[in-house]
């Protein structure tokens, strides 16, 4: 029997899968050196995942799809950290027009192989299909404010209406906001105490905020939100709650700007870079439910309605009157053609929320869906 290789075709191939009319000999896998002999024997250069790559391979070119899918579940169970096995399941649902997943599987194959060629030049042939799709899409937003230059950047929101404005009041964000507010006092601290012992050398093991507020150092003592007691230690300041200024302010500084950077993406309509932002946001923040609605609405505009819907559930969980969450995940439970799921929750916000820009959308929405117009009919695409 004569052993079986694939070559590589990196950009081509990945365009081919994305090919809705592709033709199944057209399809050309991730490289394999390894016999179908030597698969079937069970062969030490030859796990038995890789047996089920082939089988996954067999039916990809025979364009049975689910069949392919299948293989490919059986044979990561074997071996989750099959690269060969993630970039076909990566190329099928690129094929498939699931191309944030794609992107997703393609970007952990390099996790772990960073020298996966297939899954390099694929990455970047998703990422290009992407990018047109992105600037399609207009967003209405009004530019984003100017902070202080001694602040760390804080969440700028997209306000969808004048008379609702969201605000950032989740109870596990509050923990972040209460040290951002400790932060700041730290600074202005560390900067008085710094100028106290400049002016007075020979005291500088000295710290009270009574002296720096009576030596007009400080205009007035900070207080810290959540009660703590601040202390000069090894030149810095430091919380009895938070820690030390630097480390809080790390802290602080790092969830707003990766926040803010993926804010400046998406209403600029670079939704791959926004993208990035909020996965990185919320892999760090996992219960800030804006972070998944922000993510979840990026994912919508790219055209991922399952993964955007996921978020957007992530979201509601950890708070459950987002109204924006709300009715954009009957927005797409609509477009599923699950009717009912979207009506259920249109009806629920035009309740509780009568006379405001929510309530009068659902409540249009819902009626537009009675009347028997289709999705596109009521959300025309741009």
């Amino acid at each position: 029997m004569k052993k079986i290789t694939h070559h590589l075709t990196g950009a081509t191939l990945i365009l081919m899968l994305l090919c809705s009319n592709s033709s199944a000999q057209d399809f050309q896998p991730p490289g394999s050196d390894v016999s179908v002999r030597d698969l079937l024997e069970g062969h030490n250069r030859a796990p038995r995942a890789d047996t089920y790559y082939l089988m996954a391979l067999s039916e990809a070119q025979k364009n049975n799809i689910e069949a392919a899918e299948k293989a490919i579940r059986t044979g990561l169970q074997i071996n989750p950290r099959n690269t060969r096995l993630m970039n076909l399941k990566a190329a099928l649902l690129a094929r498939q027009g699931r191309l944030a997943e794609a992107r997703g599987l393609f970007l952990t194959v390099l996790q772990l192989d960073p020298e996966d060629r297939y899954a390099r030049t694929s990455l970047n042939s998703v990422e290009r299909i992407l990018q047109p799709e992105r600037r399609s899409i207009s967003i209405l937003a009004k530019p984003l404010p100017k902070g202080s230059s001694e602040a760390p950047d804080a969440p700028v929101l997209v306000k969808t209406t004048p008379t609702e404005q969201k605000v950032l009041e989740a109870s596990y964000f509050n923990e972040v906001k209460d040290k951002q507010q400790c932060y700041h006092g730290m600074s202005a601290i560390k900067r008085a105490q710094e100028s106290f012992i400049s002016a007075n050398p020979a005291r500088k093991s000295e710290f009270s905020l009574t002296e720096l507020v009576g030596e007009k150092f400080l205009a007035a003592a900070p207080v810290c939100p959540t009660g703590g007691i601040y202390a000069w230690k090894d030149a810095d300041i430091e919380c009895s709650k938070h820690g030390t200024s630097s480390a809080a302010g790390a802290e602080v500084t790092n969830v707003f700007s990766e926040f803010n950077s993926g804010m400046r993406s998406k209403l600029s309509r670079n939704y791959l870079d926004a993208l990035k932002s909020f996965e990185q946001v919320v892999i760090l923040y996992p219960r800030w439910a804006e972070a998944h609605f922000q993510l979840g609405d990026t994912l919508f505009r790219l055209g991922e309605t399952d993964t955007a819907m996921n978020e957007l559930r992530n979201c509601l969980k950890y708070e459950q009157n987002n109204l924006d969450a709300k009715l954009l995940l009957a927005n797409l439970y609509f477009k599923k053609g699950q009717k009912e799921a979207a009506l259920k929750i249109l009806d629920e916000v035009t309740e509780k929320h009568r006379g405001t820009i929510y309530g009068l959308a659902a409540r249009s929405v819902a009626a537009s869906i009675r009347s028997g117009r289709n999705y596109y009919q009521i959300f025309p695409p741009n």
